[in-house]
């Protein structure tokens, strides 16, 4: 369309720079001002898309400049999504650790409970010489217990009379109370009265 319109605006041109010519051989003035009313209307529809040219130009610059824009804003948002689908799965990974202890539970047999003293380290230290050392310790295999997602006690029992300590862990395995000695990781049955004598 913009190809014909400069072809007719070429070919008006030439007519009317040949209209000196013709005049002499008499080209009736009505016709030299229809051409020439023709070559207005196509100067001013050559300067109406001109205009229009420029006006789609600012258009594209703009949606180019708006896509810029908005692909900055996906990028960010991008880069804002993958930090908070690490923070989800960290959580979700912290979520099924605590899934995996959580509620805490009795030992459920002797052997669960000794390979997991085995596996704690407390009984491997020096020897502790006072009360309160002694039931740190037991207090941390309390903790180390309730991490890992079982039931420990610890408690201390002092005799006047004597003036002795006895600091021990307990726990339930199978409906019986067994208890050890932080340091030694020997499990006795409680609720045996044989096995009771031997912590005197």
């Amino acid at each position: 369309m913009k190809r014909f319109n400069w072809w007719l605006i070429g070919l008006v041109a030439v007519c009317l720079s040949m209209i000196p010519l013709t005049g002499c051989i008499g080209v009736p003035q009505s016709e030299f001002e229809a051409l020439q009313a023709e070559y207005e209307a196509l100067q001013a529809e050559q300067a109406s898309l001109m205009a229009e040219n420029t006006s789609v130009k600012e258009q594209l610059q703009t949606a180019q400049s708006d896509l810029t824009n908005l692909q900055a804003d996906y990028d960010t948002l991008n880069v804002d999504y993958e930090m908070l689908n690490a923070d989800y799965e960290a959580v979700n990974q912290e979520l099924a650790d605590i899934r995996e202890v959580y509620p805490p539970r009795d030992f459920s047999s002797l052997s669960e409970l000794q390979d997991w003293l085995l596996e704690n380290d407390v009984s491997d230290r020096p020897p502790t010489t006072t009360a309160e050392a002694l039931y740190s310790k037991a207090l941390e295999i309390q903790e180390d217990a309730f991490n890992d997602g079982y039931i420990v006690s610890a408690w201390i029992d002092y005799y006047y009379e004597t003036e002795l300590f006895y600091v021990n862990c307990t726990a339930v395995v199978d409906g019986y109370v067994w208890m050890w000695d932080p340091e030694t990781d020997e499990p006795i049955n409680f609720s045996d009265a044989s096995d009771l004598l031997k912590l005197r």
